[in-house]
């Protein structure tokens, strides 16, 4: 074992004569004669350089030189740094060094801090850096200065070959004056190799905690990338990046793989990039990001993906093939954005089926709903967001195999929609419903004060039950309106104004409503007829069960909308040997309907059996049935005789009866008779 003593201390010894030698040459290399040179080849550049304290030595681990107090801020607020670090280390080569040569081989930055921010105009600070920059370039000959050395030191050189580069505790200060934002990045750990212009690719390691307004809670993240850098640094090639992030049970992943790159330094960016992002489980990124959704299944919101291969420039990116995944559905499309003056986007997507009700709300209790049925205080009007919806154009074409939503089942829709600054044209929204098919255009104006919107299309031969089903599920419980069967509808809309409100209380649209057969219920209009035939010839009402609905025949009717009101200009139905006719009002706001109808009996039967018209003046006669109450409390007792108008007609009924009999003499009568009450009056 003495061998091995004997070993130890000899190579302690050539340990300690060699970190002599260093400590002499080190002695003798005054590199504090570099610093007021590298503050002026940094004010050169438009930065503005400060060092607080002198340049010193670090022998351990390695041979380093060590910058205290360092602070960087654009050249004309040099008051104003944007990089702030603790120490600055920098290693450099022993065998240069030797040659009294300085060679950068390693940075280390502890505790550096950087702070950004924008203020209420929208311009960053880091702006001031880059235009002092810009402006020093302008100035400046095309090749970057050289760092002189005194004439005495003509032996010494500053070189850079950097290897590596270590950030250990680090922090970013984000904040947006414009809109009251703030982000943290901190505890910023960087660990990068071989970073040399033209070499081999390196790897580079990166771990921060992310934490901000929009974040109830903190994340974290995770870099790990094997890149290489051009020659010039004229272009970044990731070989590939793998970016991981969390936040309690939230995780994502981005995988990329590609390049940045330009072919000279005046050229723009040419950008060529895989992207492969998976956020899974989904939900509870909602909960890091404060974001209060209940849907009605738990099993969705569980995973998003992306896929797509990134190509262009930072004028112009295409997204092609570009494939999304929201849980079960997958879209497949296109896209492409556009930074010109005007920001721009072209999305194409094709996609599965989506069940939209999954993803929605749950249902109120029958408690809530009940509480909600009773009159409530109109909710205050909001403004539209008129300017956010300007400044950008776009063009959409979407489309899917199947929507179910609010139990609506919607197959093949397909929405076309162009945006151009403000000017919102739905080109095309189309899609088969319940048999029938479903077409409408229409445009959304956003340019100016107020909006204008205007909308058309029609509804072909849907089955109305299920369309009402969907949309007015509690209308089917009760004695609530129905109606059923194939039908067709056609509109034309516009409105404008500058909040909800306005758009409502403008509203004005034309209604074509047609159907073959069309049911209604509660109500029974062939009892109707029968009660005003009854109470007209004052015969009893036929006893039979009178079913709770009516079919209405090769029905048309034209419905103004002003506002909250619908006006039923014009019905034209048959009900059995009954012609209807009539007009009416509906009040979306009270929700309340009053409709004046005229039943005419073609016959002398209302329907098999039905009642009997034993008077032939009755026939072909309209006689006045009225529809009138809410539609909460809609039902069978809802369609009544007019009296008013029937009183009326039995008047002139009276009248042919008693001209009939009496011929001439009738009208003598009731002259005398007037003249009788006449001369009563005039009695003292």
């Amino acid at each position: 074992m003495a061998w091995i003593k004997r070993t130890f201390i000899a190579l302690l010894v050539i340990f300690l004569l060699l970190a002599g030698a260093v400590a002499w040459l080190l002695a003798g290399l005054d590199v504090n004669q570099y610093k007021p040179q590298l503050e002026q080849l940094a004010a050169k550049q438009g930065i503005a350089l400060k060092l607080d304290g002198d340049i010193g030595w670090q022998l351990w681990p390695n041979i380093a030189l060590e910058l205290q107090g360092v602070q960087l801020a654009p050249l004309p607020q040099p008051e104003q740094p944007l990089v702030r670090a603790d120490r600055i280390a920098v290693g450099v080569a022993l065998m240069p060094l030797l040659k009294k040569r300085i060679e950068a081989q390693e940075i280390l930055l502890m505790a550096p801090q950087i702070d950004l921010s924008v203020d209420e105009q929208g311009r960053g600070n880091w702006e001031l850096l880059t235009d002092a920059m810009e402006a020093q370039k302008k100035v400046e000959a095309e090749q970057p200065p050289k760092l002189e050395v005194p004439a005495d030191k003509a032996g010494q050189d500053l070189g850079l070959a950097l290897e590596k580069l270590r950030i250990e505790d680090g922090r970013l200060n984000y904040r947006d004056a414009s809109n009251d934002t703030e982000y943290t990045v901190e505890q910023l750990r960087v660990a990068a190799d071989n970073l040399v212009p033209g070499g081999e690719p390196g790897q580079v390691e990166a771990s921060a905690r992310i934490s901000g307004s929009a974040l109830k809670q903190p994340v974290q993240l995770a870099l790990n990338s094997t890149l290489a850098l051009d020659e010039g640094l004229n272009g970044l090639r990731l070989q590939p990046l793998q970016l991981e992030l969390s936040s309690g049970e939230a995780a994502a992943n981005i995988h990329l793989r590609g390049h940045v790159r330009r072919s000279a330094a005046e050229q723009p960016w040419q950008i060529q990039m895989n992207v492969n992002a998976d956020v899974e489980p989904l939900r509870p990124w909602l909960a890091v990001t404060g974001t209060e959704l209940v849907t009605q299944s738990g099993d969705v919101l569980q995973k998003l993906s992306l896929e797509t291969s990134v190509e262009g420039t930072d004028k112009k990116l295409d997204l092609t093939p570009l494939q999304l995944q929201l849980d079960d559905t997958v879209f497949a499309g296109s896209a492409q954005l556009r930074n010109a003056e005007m920001p721009g986007l072209d999305l194409t997507l094709r996609g599965g089926a989506l069940v939209l009700d999954d993803y929605l709300p749950p249902p109120a209790p029958e408690a809530e709903q009940t509480a909600a049925e009773a009159p409530a205080t109109p909710a205050e009007p909001a403004p539209l967001p008129l300017t956010a919806m300007r400044g950008f154009n776009a063009n959409l074409d979407l489309s899917l195999e199947q929507v179910k939503a609010v139990d609506l089942q919607v197959d093949r829709p397909q929405l076309q929609l162009t945006v151009d600054n403000g000017l919102y044209q739905l080109q095309k929204l189309t899609a088969d419903l319940y048999g029938g098919e479903l077409s409408s255009n229409g445009q959304f104006n956003a340019r100016g004060q107020s909006a204008v919107a205007e909308l058309s299309g029609g509804l072909a031969n849907v089955e109305i039950s299920k369309v009402q089903q969907a949309l007015f599920p509690g209308d089917n419980q009760g004695n609530k309106v129905q109606l059923s069967g194939k039908t067709s509808i056609n509109w034309t809309a516009q409105t404008r104004g500058a909040d909800t409100l306005q758009l409502q209380e403008n509203l004005r649209a034309a209604v074509q409503l047609s159907s073959d057969q069309l049911a209604l219920a509660p109500f029974n209009l062939e009892k109707g007829m029968c009660q005003l035939v009854s109470y007209a010839e004052k015969t009893a009402l036929p006893e039979r069960d009178w079913p709770a609905s009516t079919r209405l025949q090769d029905l048309r009717a034209n419905i103004a909308v002003e506002g909250n009101k619908a006006t039923i200009q014009e019905i034209l139905a048959g009900i059995e040997n009954i012609a209807m006719t009539g007009d009416g009002e509906i009040d979306l706001e009270k929700q309340e309907f009053d409709f004046a109808l005229g039943l005419a009996l073609v016959g002398s039967r209302t329907s098999a059996d039905g009642c009997t018209v034993k008077n032939d003046r009755w026939r072909n006669r309209p006689l006045p049935l009225r529809c009138k109450d809410s539609f909460a409390d809609a039902g069978a007792g809802s369609c009544k005789p007019d009296s008013r108008r029937l009183d009326d007609l039995l008047r002139d009924e009276l009248k042919h009866k008693a001209e009939k009999k009496y011929g001439g003499k009738v009208k003598e009568k009731v002259d005398e008779l007037k003249d009788k009450f006449k001369g009563l009056f005039k009695r003292d």
